[in-house]
């Protein structure tokens, strides 16, 4: 009976999830549609592409939800070799903006391989974690196999240069082995490393520097580093509570560069007012009660350990996003370019953020 109970409550978490994720996918469609079609010059592109990034997600979803916890663990060491290659096979294509993160793909435009990576350091720790669980705690060789996997995807990504990845690929790897139980002097060394990765990754570029700065005195920095924080200050102080209208804001007008990907919060605050950039901050919040009430059924279930690994992993990665999206703009954070889960513009972030709800769902499946 209480099988079936656990069952039952699995079966909501996963539907209730997919439901969610549909419904901050067509809000995202909404306020792209405002931001790049309801403006002086209107431009469809950005709208087509989201709206095919949603239909290839929503499909591979599907697909992966009907996958076995056994085939995610054999396809997750091929999975992280193809994703360095690609990490660093995005150095022998043309800069877009000045860096090096995409590459295009014929009809699809272009692939971002660091939200690959994303999904598959979770993949790995979980692997590790479900075959190697003593040895990970007690700080052995296999600990710091992992530790050199997770260390060599972001140093690839953190060279393109992106330190946004990387800092959410961290948190998550620490937040989840601390949560089982793998002891602190560990953790604490490998803190050390990374804390020294970030800080000359920091220095070695003199505008990250001034992002930093810009939190504290944007008067200063107001015309380069702290421009987008200003606009979008202004941007949201001009919603007040209800906001000006869906497709009534201003600052999408030349104001708010990349308003449509890592702003696009701004333009829920201007358009939707208080009122609605707290409804989307509860999206996330209920969101993140779906992925950690998974997380704790899969963890007191029996054979749920490697799907518990998953569901704490994913939920983190999606919110750590998030937040991390919403403090940029609202001056919590240095700007960084971290675009929100489902809604913000971007086909690479969808169709990853959609498999990993596949994963959810198939680890859901398998434990129903």
């Amino acid at each position: 009976m209480k099988s079936f109970n656990t069952n039952i409550k699995l079966n909501f978490y996963k539907n209730f999830l997919f439901i969610l994720v549909i419904v901050l996918s067509f809000f995202g469609c909404i306020m792209i549609y405002s931001a790049t079609v309801c403006r002086a010059y209107p431009n469809y592109t950005f709208l087509k592409k989201q709206i095919i990034a949603i239909v290839i997600g929503t499909i591979l979803c599907g697909f992966t939800s009907y996958l076995k916890p056994k085939i995610l663990k054999k396809i997750t060491l091929p999975l992280f070799i193809f994703t360095i290659f690609l990490l660093i096979a995005v150095f022998f294509f043309p800069k877009v903006k000045e860096v090096h993160r995409w590459i295009p793909l014929p009809f699809l435009g272009n692939f971002q391989p660091a939200e690959l990576a994303k999904v598959v350091s979770i993949l790995l720790i979980a692997k590790f974690l479900d075959s190697y669980r003593s040895k990970i705690i007690n700080g052995e060789k296999k600990f710091w196999i992992l530790f050199l996997m997770i260390f060599t995807l972001c140093v690839l990504i953190a060279i393109q240069p992106d330190l946004g990845f990387p800092l959410i690929i961290f948190c998550t790897f620490f937040i989840i082995l601390f949560v089982y139980s793998v002891k602190l002097k560990h953790l604490l060394k490998a803190f050390m490393l990374i804390l020294i990765f970030f800080t000359l990754a920091f220095f070695s570029k003199p505008y990250r520097v001034k992002r930093i700065l810009s939190l504290n005195n944007s008067q200063k920095y107001q015309k380069e580093t702290a421009y987008q924080l200003n606009q979008s200050i202004l941007s949201l102080s001009r919603g007040g509570f209800y906001g000006c209208g869906i497709t009534k804001g201003i600052f999408k007008e030349f104001y708010i560069p990349e308003l449509h990907t890592d702003f696009i919060f701004s333009l829920i605050g201007e358009e939707l007012g208080f009122l609605g950039s707290s409804l989307v901050i509860l999206a996330y919040v209920f969101f993140a009660f779906l992925g950690f009430s998974l997380f704790y059924k899969l963890s007191h279930s029996e054979n749920g350990f490697y799907g518990s690994i998953l569901a704490l992993g994913i939920t983190l990665s999606i919110i750590l996003q998030a937040y991390l999206s919403i403090s940029v703009v609202t001056k919590l954070f240095f700007p960084k370019g971290i675009g929100l889960p489902f809604i913000s513009y971007g086909g690479s972030s969808i169709v990853i953020n959609f498999l990993s709800i596949g994963i959810l769902m198939s680890i859901s499946n398998n434990k129903s």
